[in-house]
């Protein structure tokens, strides 16, 4: 918001900008205003034109001016005269209409007369002037600095220039404003002053572009000449430095109650990097501190043991010589021997169920299971150490097995006939004991099911539940992650993804141990490793855990995935954690040169003469880097680029466009490159002039 104590040639000069910011900036949502996207071109080949001029035809408002492929976005009112207007052309002025959106607009080319030409020098004096210059990274910084020269004739004791700087981000339509340059003369100056109290400084009530204020002084005049000349620079954090970048400028003169003048060019197109052909890799650390790996950890774990002992008829007690008895109590014995021998096992309970065949009445036969049970409680229980017994809970039951479980004991063995008899006794009969009686008179009752199939029923069946602690087997995690990997601990989670040798498989351990245990710094630190193996990273990883108490491995994994990404800043700061050792000389040499610090450069200009040549360019030292570029690979299409930047940089502009041709030929891509590129793309955009 506009303080309302500033005057309204300040407050009109002010809305004046910050309409035109906000709606290129942000696309300003109204229903009678459009967004404006198109291409200009030229009409005589087609070529698109690049710094075309688009304002309002009416009010001179400055919309845009076109790219390096002519294009152009912003929004205006529907209803708009747009005049289209570059030097070398004649002006055309197209209306938006009907909600029109995109627009193609060809200019044609001016006819000029020439008679005969005197060549003279002529000073400009209806312009305000900002030197060409360029954008230059350090870090992720993009640093512009120029001079801007402000003829005498258009600035008087009582007007103000402003000047906006603005970095435009053209990969993805972002602007950012840079600071302000405000020249005041004196007389307004002194004006403003008073106008604020005497106090124009002030943050509240004075004026806001107050910090900005240059006064003119004849120290500003330019040597030899009537113009002042104002020195400018500032710089702007971004993220993505690979990105196509412009400095736009805007500006105007102000009186007390006009705006005089207003008037937009570009100073700057694509950025000087060197430093973005840089060869550089290091290889990730696994951590070898034991304190930040997960201890190993035993876990309790439920099992249990069954064992069937076999009953003479009639008795309540087994006789132990019997084979199976003997088979199944050298199976107990073994049993509570390893539960015995397992440190911090304990046996739970003790579940007997005794079972008697139904032969003879119901109750006699209930009581003997009941007896059996017994037995073999006591038996057991006179196994099992006291040390293991102390807690134990026992629970018994007994049962009468029904005729049905021989009938079904039958038919496992395919007895047809027999099993159907047994099945026409059950139907007609429901008591047990009734059944018993009727089944006793069959002809094989002795033969078949007293000798064969009613012992199978006599039985004490127990099961034996105990718990031990243990670590689980690679398979018992395997089990309980692909049950739920939730349930695991960091350990198992460590032990999963240490052994697992599939890459996709091993990640995907490490990113569900982190989704359950976010802290868990050993599987970031691996998942980092693996992505950096296979030339990714992910520099989220191990932020939280980079610091001076932080492993070593850490914050230099860290370090590596920020340069990777290409987040020098940022990686300038974890520097400050990686030990200073022979090990990581290069890593922090190559951190100090992409954040534009060359102490150590030699360090990384031993790696290979293609990087010495850009870190040569990078320090301006144009004729070293074009003595060392004339020795690299013939065959390689970066050698000649190269070449191409040292030639232009030493104003020889034929041949640097002759190199960079060469360079075309023979890697394709880097013509996309050099678009980009404020060291070269002024070749592309006059080539005309290069061409042999």
């Amino acid at each position: 918001m506009i303080p309302k104590y500033i005057s309204t040639h300040t407050r009109r000069l002010a809305l004046a900008f910050m309409l035109a910011f906000v709606m290129l900036a942000s696309g300003v949502s109204a229903q009678n205003v459009v967004r404006v996207t198109g291409q200009v071109i030229a009409k005589g080949d087609n070529e698109p034109l690049s710094g075309v001029n688009i304002t309002d035809a009416s009010s001179k408002h400055a919309y845009a001016v076109t790219d390096l492929d002519g294009k152009f976005a912003f929004n205006a009112f529907n209803g708009t005269t747009l005049r289209f207007s570059m030097v070398g052309f004649n002006p055309r002025n197209v209306k938006l209409k009907n909600g029109q959106t995109n627009l193609n607009v060809r200019l044609e080319e001016s006819d000029v007369a020439l008679g005969e030409v005197l060549v003279q020098t002529k000073r400009i004096t209806d312009k305000i002037m900002p030197e060409q210059t360029d954008i230059n990274i350090k870090g992720n910084y993009l640093y512009v600095s120029t001079r801007v020269r402000v003829p005498r004739e258009m600035f008087r004791q009582d007007t103000r220039l402003v000047v906006q700087p603005i970095l435009n981000n053209v990969t993805r339509g972002k602007l950012s404003l840079m600071r302000p340059l405000i020249y005041d003369a004196k007389e307004y100056h002194r004006t403003q002053d008073r106008l604020y109290n005497f106090n124009m400084n002030d943050t509240v009530s004075g004026d806001p572009l107050a910090s900005y204020v240059t006064v003119k002084s004849p120290s500003l005049r330019e040597k030899g000449r009537t113009n002042d000349i104002i020195g400018y620079n500032d710089s702007v954090y971004v993220d993505n430095v690979k990105d196509e970048y412009s400095c736009d400028v805007y500006m105007a003169i102000e009186d007390y109650t006009h705006i005089l003048y207003r008037d937009t060019t570009i100073i700057a197109r694509g950025t000087v990097n060197p430093l973005r052909w840089l060869d550089y890799s290091f290889a990730a650390q696994k951590l070898s501190d034991p304190r930040f790996l997960p201890k190993p950890e035993k876990q309790l774990r439920d099992s249990r043991g069954e064992v069937k002992l076999r009953f003479p008829i009639g008795k309540a007690a087994f006789d132990s010589a019997d084979p199976q008895n003997a088979v199944e109590i050298d199976k107990l014995r073994r049993q509570i021997e390893d539960i015995a021998h397992s440190d911090g096992a304990s046996i739970q309970s003790l579940s007997l169920e005794g079972t008697s065949s139904p032969d003879g009445k119901y109750a006699s036969n209930l009581r003997l299971a009941e007896k059996r049970m017994a037995f073999a409680s006591r038996y057991i229980r006179s196994h099992i150490p006291s040390d293991l017994s102390r807690d134990v809970t026992f629970r018994s039951s007994a049962k009468v097995a029904p005729w049905s479980a021989v009938v079904s004991l039958m038919k496992a063995d395919s007895l047809k006939a027999e099993t159907e008899q047994m099945e026409n006794i059950l139907k007609r009969t429901k008591n047990i004991d009734a059944q018993g009686v009727a089944i006793r008179r069959l002809p094989f009752f002795r033969s078949l099911l007293e000798a064969k199939y009613l012992p199978q029923l006599r039985r004490v069946d127990y099961t034996l539940n105990y718990s031990i602690f243990r670590s689980l087997t690679h398979d018992e995690i395997k089990q309980l992650y692909d049950k739920d990997y939730k349930q695991l601990s960091k350990f198992e989670f460590y032990e999963l993804f240490s052994n697992e040798p599939d890459q996709a498989r091993r990640e995907e351990y490490q990113r569900r141990a982190l989704e359950v245990y976010p802290s868990f710094l050993a599987a970031a630190n691996d998942l980092q490793v693996s992505l950096l193996g296979h030339g990714m990273s992910d520099e989220t990883l191990l932020e939280k855990f980079v610091g001076e108490d932080a492993p070593q491995e850490v914050n230099t994994n860290q370090l590596i995935a920020l340069l990777n990404a290409g987040h020098f800043s940022k990686a300038d700061s974890v520097a400050a954690f990686v030990n200073k050792n022979e090990d990581n000389r290069l890593l922090l040499a190559v951190n100090d040169v992409l954040n534009g610090r060359y102490d150590d450069y030699e360090t990384v200009a031993a790696t290979g003469e293609r990087n010495e040549c850009c870190l040569l360019l990078a320090m301006k030292r144009n004729d070293e880097a074009l003595a060392l570029a004339k020795k690299l690979p013939e065959d390689e299409g970066l050698t000649h680029y190269l070449r191409a930047i040292c030639l232009n940089r030493k104003d020889d502009a034929v041949g640097a466009y002759d190199e960079l041709m060469k360079a075309f030929e023979l890697d394709l891509s880097l013509e996309e490159v050099a678009k980009v590129d404020g060291d070269v793309n002024n070749l592309l955009l006059d080539k005309d002039k290069y061409k042999k």
